[in-house]
């Protein structure tokens, strides 16, 4: 099975410019899109649940979709941002495939680059100038649409952009280690069929292994059991549905395979820390 970076399907949902005029944080924050900081002046911190980072200026900081993280800003902290938000279905996705380091040097052509991506497509940036007001804009789900109806030429700017910046990262990046092929074909059942039931016993038929071996599979390359890789699984989707979509939580919850509504919202709060309503509210 194909997991080349070339199948990546990457969505440019945001590239601006911001600036801190007095302290500002922001907790538990957590999005289905990777989001990218270019730091020009100042001092901030990102902290995630693997590492705090002091952010300094000429550097860049990534933040891998779904990582629980908080920043903290302090004042005369300005910076380039750059959301990506990417679409997959078979391959698992890129942060499955690599290992970024968090944070890399920049340099003048980095500058260059944001400088004159921000000039040529402003309606990326968010509408307002201070990062103090990063909540204050609107749904993701309008800017998802806006790229989506962007003429060939135009996406093919931007994914440019985003591979060079990118390639800064990969420069350091690792590649995870090789998935069993038998899981892979499991974990590409898993995401095409996420609105189903999924019994376990069909999972190692698909892979040709018994349930137990499955398991074992799952934990060796994974580190966790086949059933809440499937939650997992099922609770990004939501995520990303929350976000692109004005779907109800009743139709988010059947759409990933939710029977009981009640359940689904204890769940994503476990995992999220925020119910699926609020993180919508958090998103917009």
């Amino acid at each position: 099975m194909k997991t080349d970076l070339e199948l990546v399907n990457i969505c440019v949902l945001n590239a601006g410019y911001a600036q801190v005029s007095q302290r500002w944080e922001g907790k538990g924050l957590s999005s289905p899109f990777a989001r990218l900081y270019y730091v020009k002046e100042g001092e901030g911190t990102v902290s995630t649940p693997e590492a705090e980072l002091k952010m300094k200026p000429g550097y860049m900081y990534l933040v891998p979709s779904f990582m629980p993280h908080s920043m903290t800003c302090q004042s005369g902290l300005s910076f380039y941002y750059l959301f990506v938000y990417e679409r997959y279905g078979k391959q698992s996705d890129v942060f499955d495939l690599y290992s970024f380091p968090y944070e890399v040097e920049a340099n003048q052509a980095i500058d260059l680059l944001f400088e004159n991506y921000c000039n040529y497509y402003p309606e990326l940036t968010l509408p307002y100038a201070s990062a103090e007001d990063f909540y204050a804009h609107p749904s993701y789900r309008e800017y998802a649409i806006r790229y989506a109806q962007m003429d060939r030429s135009q996406k093919m700017q931007l994914q440019g952009f985003v591979w060079i910046v990118a390639s800064f990262f990969m420069k350091k990046a690792h590649k995870t280690e090789e998935i069993d092929e038998r899981l892979q074909r499991v974990i590409a059942y898993i995401k095409n069929n996420v609105g189903k039931e999924t019994d376990i016993e069909a999972l190692a038929n698909i892979a040709c292994v018994t349930k137990s071996h499955l398991e074992r599979l799952f934990r060796q390359n994974l580190g966790t059991s086949p059933l809440q890789y499937i939650l997992r699984t099922r609770i990004q989707c939501a995520q990303r549905l929350l976000m692109t979509t004005n779907y109800s939580v009743n139709v988010v919850a059947h759409e990933v395979g939710f029977s009981d509504t009640s359940y689904f919202i204890r769940l994503f709060r476990q995992k999220i820390g925020f119910t699926p309503q609020d993180y919508r509210i958090r998103l917009r």
